[in-house]
């Protein structure tokens, strides 16, 4: 089915008999604009097709194949969304998506103030007008979305199907209004620290909320702390290892010819990918000039692109490198380095890292211990530069071992499990 509505699409995904319709309203989902549209993609397409629930599902093993096990069949899934950003990708393009296209911007006016006029030191946008901005744009998605939901309830009516919404991230207020308008149970995936920046603009979307679900318990411990919850649910981040990096010899020999490439073996090699104000801009300033005294032979590799990476490009043990495929990255590198300022929303390229053997340091914020379990080092929020250094020099000294475990703790987040965890808290918040 295609409907023309402008550039917002409307993307059937499969209809199967179980009665269940889930409309997904949101800013991006495919192009995506980062993790959180392809993880979401990921489990829409997962529960359009059949699949266990949780407690039915095999233990997933990455780039394995899994035990055959009962399967419930696949719900019907209808995206709404924005297509300012052009055609679909590969993450979904083999999912028999349509879409129809038009004008409906992103960005505006207020989005560019925000980020021209950001915090010279920290590089987060001026909080000003990025309010302004969403305020407005999700009273526009709001207003839209509401003639498609009156439709969509006058359908399930005549054919008793259930509806659930799904949202996310910068446009999940209004879809969430929407929702509620017409009596639509809904889920909330909340994925960074927008909703704690905007309280009062993204409130009513949570509280109001059947379901909010987060990557990892203490991410939902902190969600729980500012915001009165009716349910929260763990759905861990889905990475589906063999799509992304072939078969198990695939990995094992990238490891090991990258390695064996080293010429400077002896040199501890820290990776960060991607740089942000939330994910250690300000930190790095201050720490990669300490480490440079106080364990000179450490050398760090940034990877990524933009305005904050290159900021790190002035320090004598940074090296910058630019967007970089993840298994080039984990190929050769002795550990990872990945921190957050507030918002523990688990750093799915922790467990990336330990597919190849990697073990990672991060900070105990929100969920990122979960992320690391035992392969790593866990370091206190308010911890000084000196723990810091010493954790990634331990880290350095037990690599072997902790990325061992650090290779046994990446199947946490294979997607096979994530798509049974999120089947199993659609099931449950719908009563079926």
């Amino acid at each position: 089915m295609l409907v023309n509505m402008g550039r917002f699409d409307v993307v059937v995904v499969c209809r199967s008999a179980m009665g269940v319709r889930i409309l997904a309203a949101l800013r991006d989902l495919d192009p995506p604009a980062g993790g959180a549209e392809m993880s979401l993609a990921t489990l829409l397409k997962g529960v359009s097709i059949q699949g266990p629930y949780a407690e039915d599902a095999p233990e997933y093993i990455p780039l394995h194949p899994s035990e055959d096990v009962e399967r419930e069949d696949g719900w019907s899934v209808k995206v709404f969304q924005s297509s300012d950003r052009g055609d679909v990708t590969s993450l979904t393009d083999d999912s028999e998506l349509e879409r129809d296209v038009c004008s409906f911007p992103v960005e505006d006016l207020w989005s560019g103030l925000a980020w021209r006029l950001r915090n010279k030191s920290s590089g987060r946008p001026n909080v000003g007008f990025q309010r302004r901005h969403l305020r407005g744009v999700n009273r526009k998605f709001s207003k839209w979305l509401e003639g498609y939901l009156e439709s969509e309830v006058e359908e399930a009516k005549k054919s008793g199907d259930l509806l659930l919404g799904v949202t996310q991230l910068h446009w999940s207020a209004g879809a969430a209004r929407a929702f509620q308008k017409f009596g639509i149970p809904y889920i909330v995936f909340v994925r960074d620290e927008l909703q704690f920046d905007h309280r009062d603009l993204y409130k009513s979307s949570l509280v109001n909320a059947t379901a909010v679900c987060g990557a990892g318990q203490g991410l939902l411990d902190q969600i729980g702390a500012v915001f009165p919850l009716q349910r929260g649910a763990h759905v861990p981040l889905p990475v589906d290892y063999a799509e992304r990096f072939g078969t198990v010899e695939n990995v094992e020999g990238c490891r090991e010819q990258g390695l064996a490439s080293r010429t400077d073996s002896d040199v501890p090699r820290i990776a960060i990918i991607g740089v942000t104000p939330e994910k250690g801009y300000g930190f790095y300033q201050r720490l990669l000039p300490y480490v440079a005294r106080v364990w000179p032979q450490a050398q760090f590799d940034v990877y990524g692109g933009g305005a904050y990476v290159e900021g790190l490009a002035r320090f004598a043990n940074t090296t910058c490198h630019g967007h970089t495929p993840v298994s080039e990255v984990f190929s050769s590198c002795d550990l990872h380095l990945l921190t957050v300022r507030s918002t523990g929303s688990w750093g799915r390229v922790i467990n990336e890292a330990g597919l190849f053997g990697v073990p990672s340091v991060s900070v105990d914020i929100g969920a990122q211990p979960e992320a690391v379990g035992n392969g790593g080092i866990i370091v206190p929020a308010h911890a000084d530069l000196q723990a810091w250094c010493e954790a990634l020099k331990h880290c350095y000294t037990n690599r072997a071992e902790l990325g061992h475990r650090a290779k046994e703790h990446a199947k946490v987040i294979d997607h096979r499990r994530s798509i049974a965890m999120f089947r199993s808290v659609i099931r449950d918040v719908l009563g079926l």
